[in-house]
């Protein structure tokens, strides 16, 4: 097995390195700048995106593809950072694509990122891997033409997975110590109503899940989250408990929020009740299913 990454000096990406060097795989990644970017145990290859450009022996041998490339979208959403956000998606698949015609080989394992932003934010449904039920938001529609890109190599004969990740829970990068920030100063509070469901996933399991689907291959959609969603104001009580902190500010409103962040506020507001039907009925096994235990060892270190 020779895997190829995109996105692998990111939060997921190295973990995802981590657990495939260790397993003695051999690991190749894409950087706009290899060699300031060196993972242990990986082989760095130069590509710019934005102008479809790769270095071809990257992809000599190459057998699966983990696409994890895209701007955050933690970042206040202007129309030119909407943009950039969009096209970062676009952009690297293209590139992608282009690669994998390069590599020769005609059947390559492949699984690209997606979100579950995708889906309609209500209260009340829950989403599965069949649901078609979709939002009608910027994150829904970066999301299905980030799929719609992907699905290019299916067509082309590739097998692909799209898997749609949850709200990824770490120590250091992504939600939870923005999250944990106020809560730690005793100024913690439900946002906006505190209903919306939060569907989550310890980053440690959505590495291995990676590792795992590249020879599992389960279906063209896969929901990369733990089984328990909670609710919002659930997480975050949870979150003073560990830390033994206070929690008894009322909500912050939605049109304070949605002042504070603009358009962004929907990355809190939304409510994606979520659950993977596939990987219950796998032999994938979570290390954090609870919350509460996924929380203790994040913030407890």
């Amino acid at each position: 097995m020779v895997v190829l990454i995109t996105g692998a000096t990111g939060l997921i990406g190295s973990k995802i390195c981590t657990e495939l060097v260790n397993d003695g795989v051999e690991v190749r990644y894409f950087s706009r700048n290899p060699s300031l970017s060196v993972i242990t145990g990986a082989k760095g290859f130069e590509w710019n995106p934005d102008q479809f450009s790769f270095e071809k022996k990257a992809m000599e041998g190459v057998t699966h593809v983990i696409n994890l490339a895209g701007a955050t979208i933690a970042k206040r959403w202007s129309a030119s950072y909407k943009k950039q956000v969009l096209l970062s998606r676009i952009n690297s698949l293209k590139t992608l694509e282009m690669a994998i015609e390069e590599s020769k080989n005609s059947s390559i394992r492949v699984l690209s990122a997606s979100a579950i932003g995708v889906y309609k934010s209500d209260l009340n449904l829950t989403h599965d891997e069949q649901s078609t039920a979709y939002g009608d938001g910027f994150l829904t529609e970066v999301v299905q033409q980030w799929e719609v890109q992907a699905q290019r190599l299916s067509d082309k004969g590739h097998a692909l997975s799209l898997v749609r990740i949850g709200i990824v829970l770490d120590s250091v990068q992504g939600a939870l110590p923005k999250l944990a920030l106020p809560v730690r100063l005793g100024i913690g509070a439900p946002l906006g109503s505190g209903r919306q469901w939060q569907s989550w996933i310890h980053s440690e399991d959505l590495a291995r899940l990676f590792v795992y689907l590249l020879t599992n291959n389960l279906g063209p959609v896969v929901n990369a989250v733990a089984p328990h969603p909670v609710l919002q104001k659930e997480l975050l009580r949870e979150v003073a408990n560990i830390l033994k902190r206070p929690f008894f500010l009322p909500p912050i409103p939605e049109t304070v929020l949605k002042l504070l962040l603009g358009e962004m506020a929907a990355v809190v507001l939304e409510s994606q009740k979520v659950r993977s039907d596939l990987l219950a009925t796998s032999d994938f096994e979570f290390r954090y299913t609870q919350l509460r235990a996924a929380l203790a060892q994040l913030l407890k270190r």
